[in-house]
């Protein structure tokens, strides 16, 4: 099996040498996916030590099922996928956790950031409770668009569904989550621009101290 070159794979190669189970696919998965899952998994459970543990699982998933990728070139959608059913898997947990009465509100841990900004830490709890209160495909649907950035084509790939469908699920998704934001006052303050042109999460994750590297 030939040598797979670390700094000139593109996508498809990497997915097929994956596919077939080059020894040197894994550590390039790793290194070229990992900042990208760590922060949708981050961004979707909100902080806390588990996630870690999520990015793991999300690589050991889409290595045992990287043969029933078709094409190659969705790569990026495809493990994003993956770790979109890992994070909504954990949400399915929490709130069955949650009912059972086997774990505290779900408010999130104190953390070092909050004594440098705890208006910002204020916020990002208040973000994450509005979060908490929505179903797991809106909840999916706000961080990849609004928080991770990614592009409606990512999105609809990510999930499976059709760009009509990833846009009037988002629409909606955005509005309840915009305008529980917009009756907060802690959340008000961020809401200073059209819903297209957000930057609510991000200034919240900045300033709550939840930046990644």
């Amino acid at each position: 099996m030939q040598a797979l070159p670390l700094s000139a794979t593109d996508d498809e190669a990497l997915a097929r040498a994956a596919a077939q189970g080059h020894p040197g696919a894994a550590p390039i998965v790793w290194q070229r996916f990992a900042p990208l899952v760590r922060r949708i998994l981050k961004r979707t459970l909100g902080p806390g030590d588990e996630v870690d543990d999520h990015v793991q699982d999300t690589f050991l998933r889409f290595f045992r099922v990287a043969k029933d990728l078709r094409d190659p070139s969705l790569l990026s959608s495809f493990i994003v996928g993956i770790a979109v059913r890992v994070a909504r898997a954990e949400l399915r947990r929490r709130r069955l956790r949650r009912w059972l009465q086997l774990s505290s509100s779900g408010e999130l841990p104190d953390a070092g950031s909050a004594q440098q900004d705890p208006q910002g830490r204020a916020a990002l709890a208040r973000l994450y409770r509005i979060l908490d209160q929505v179903d797991d495909r809106s909840r999916t649907l706000f961080v990849l668009r609004f928080i991770e950035g990614l592009e409606l084509t990512e999105i609809a790939a990510a999930l499976g569904c059709s760009l009509a469908t990833t846009k009037r699920h988002l629409a909606r998704a955005s509005h309840r989550i915009l305008t529980a934001a917009q009756r907060d006052p802690a959340l008000s303050a961020y809401l200073t621009k059209a819903p297209h042109e957000l930057d609510l999460p991000g200034s919240l994750l900045a300033c709550g101290g939840e930046r990644d590297e």
